[in-house]
């Protein structure tokens, strides 16, 4: 390899080198030859010809032989060594003692200091150019075995600049793309300027809001489109749409963000604006005064009804029929609590089903077939329905016109409410509990829980979502949750229910202006059947609610928020 290379062509610096495997050059000295170089490690650590016993006693240096060199060096008569030219490389060379007669001193090794490494220092006269200085001692040589990688400080690269008036650049993580990277940062620019031009209004709030939208475009650009000359397009469509926008008034306008979040919000506020349940658009879906009474409603023009009230607040010591199990009992308050099974009940309703050939009403609670005995437990409890003149008796029917009257100070009258509320089982029969009423974008506007007058017979948690404690914590009772109410709900305002009736006689409220989805959306058959929320809900709007009724009960506040988006379902449907 060395040799037709010509490496290390140049003469052995060491005249008198004994060395049997020596790479450099051997022979007789040339006057032009340069100065030897600094040998780099001492000759202590240099092989050495180890003496040998010959035959005669004298001490014979033993010759190293090369590897693979099968010849054995053999012994002269005179007790010198006759080396193979192959295995050496040059001629044999008089020992160091007897080089021109002259006795040649061994180099002398002089420590420099304590911890600094030795340096060699021929003693050979006439030269000065075999010393050796020591390396510097401030520097350490590297730790056997300590292999790891000297950790560099890398910039990392950001696409946002410390000086937001400056355009971003791209990352430099970005992956590979079809499109130059000159040409993606001078794209990126300029959906900069236009962004910066269209958040004008609201940067001093939203500082690098043009930035990251910028950054954001040029991506999704880059990704949807196959060469240079589809992104080049992309970006000008995307630069002249931008353009176009309205400024924004804040950053949750439709105008902020990419050109497919941009458009998906803006189709949502022309959705939402669409469907909006203003009282111009929704008053035809109010239920005539004249069919009130056909669907159970209080009859709004029974004067008679709003005129006094309660004289019989509660029913105790009377008999009833038990709304669950149809026994009749003694409405009565002793040992309630060992009366918990008085009632077998089943909470379910009945459904036909086709079992073995045969039509049967199976309950939708434990799977029994009608006529069998109930699956649950509890005390009797009963409920004066609609019956208003019961009713009036427990506590009086009052008009919305009545209440506002007595009403000072300014009035927040909506347009459009949805209201729901839970009721529980008292000595006054089903009565009160909670009450929930949001307006037309579907904000609460009261949810309060209503403390009872009369003692309480069963919560009904089931399906009132009412616990035993959380009326320990009811601040209103029926008259003044009744008159917040109305707070929000004026003589003009329409209210949306579902079975709407049971929610006003339970808040004892005569109002004529309301909406009711359940006669919105009718049963297949008709009158007195009507569907259930849930079942409506599912069927127009996609998702479920109710479904966890066993353990949390309904929530008031989810049932009012899911008869208005059924009502506005219905508006946008009807306009298209």
């Amino acid at each position: 390899m060395f040799k037709p290379l010509g490496l290390f062509t140049a003469r052995c610096p060491d005249p008198h080198c004994k060395r049997p495997t020596c790479f450099f050059k051997h022979g007789e000295p040339s006057s032009s030859a340069s100065p030897a170089p600094t040998p780099t490690e001492s000759t202590a650590s240099r092989p050495r010809l180890a003496s040998q016993s010959s035959s005669n006693g004298q001490q014979v240096p033993s010759v190293k032989r090369k590897a693979g060199d099968d010849t054995a060096p053999s012994t002269s008569p005179l007790g010198g060594s006759t080396r193979d030219a192959r295995s050496v490389g040059h001629t044999p060379q008089p020992r160091a003692n007897d080089v021109a007669g002259k006795d040649v001193k061994k180099p002398k090794i002089e420590p420099l200091g304590k911890g600094s490494p030795m340096s060699i220092v021929s003693s050979s006269k006439g030269s000065e150019t075999n010393k050796v200085k020591a390396p510097m001692t401030g520097l350490k040589a590297p730790i056997p075995g300590n292999t790891a990688p000297v950790q560099r400080a890398v910039a990392s690269s950001t696409a946002i600049p410390a000086n937001l008036s400056l355009p971003p650049s791209l990352p430099r993580s970005t992956k590979m793309s079809p499109q130059p990277f000159a040409d993606r940062q001078k794209a990126l620019a300029t959906l900069f300027q236009q962004y910066s031009k269209l958040y004008a209004p609201i940067l001093s709030s939203c500082p690098d809001l043009a930035h990251k939208s910028a950054i954001a475009q040029e991506a999704d650009t880059s990704a949807s489109s196959a060469n240079l000359r589809a992104y080049k397009s992309a970006i000008h469509h995307a630069a002249v749409n931008i353009s176009r926008r309205p400024p924004p008034t804040s950053p949750n306008h439709p105008s902020v963000g990419t050109l497919k979040e941009s458009r998906v919000a803006t189709d949502a506020a022309e959705k939402a604006k669409a469907s909006k349940p203003s009282r111009e658009r929704v008053k035809g879906y109010c239920l005539p005064v004249e069919e009130f009474s056909t669907w159970g409603y209080p009859d709004p023009l029974n004067t008679d009804l709003v005129v006094g009230g309660g004289e019989e607040p509660s029913a105790e010591g009377t008999t009833q029929i038990c709304s669950r199990c149809k026994v009749s009992f003694t409405v009565s308050l002793e040992n309630l609590d060992e009366r918990q099974d008085e009632c077998k009940f089943h909470y379910g309703r009945t459904a036909p089903e086709r079992i073995e050939g045969r039509r049967k009403w199976i309950y939708s609670c434990c799977g029994r077939e009608r006529g069998e005995a109930g699956c649950q437990v509890g005390v009797h409890v009963f409920s004066d329905g609609d019956d208003d003149e019961k009713l009036k008796r427990r506590v009086g029917y009052r008009t919305v016109k009545q209440i506002v009257q007595g009403m000072k100070g300014p009035k927040g009258w909506v347009d459009v409410v949805a209201m729901d509320c839970e009721m529980i089982y008292t000595t006054a029969g089903s009565s009160l509990a909670r009450v929930t009423i949001v307006d037309e974008d579907g904000h609460i506007l009261l949810d309060e829980l209503v403390r009872p007058k009369v003692p309480v017979l069963d919560l009904n948690s089931r399906f009132s979502g009412i616990n035993p404690g959380d009326l320990d914590k009811a601040l209103m009772d029926l008259e003044s949750v009744r008159a917040a109410a109305c707070m929000f709900i004026g003589p003009d305002t329409i209210i949306v229910g579902h079975g709407l009736e049971n929610d006003l006689r339970a808040l004892r409220l005569i109002h004529d202006k309301v909406i009711d989805t359940a006669i919105l959306f009718p049963h297949d058959k008709g009158r007195p059947y009507r569907r259930a929320l849930r079942d409506i809900v599912k069927e127009k709007l996609g998702y479920f609610i109710q479904d966890r009724t066993s353990d949390l009960g309904h929530s008031s506040a989810e049932d009012a928020k899911a008869t208005l988006e059924c009502l506005k379902w219905k508006v946008r449907t009807d306009a298209e």
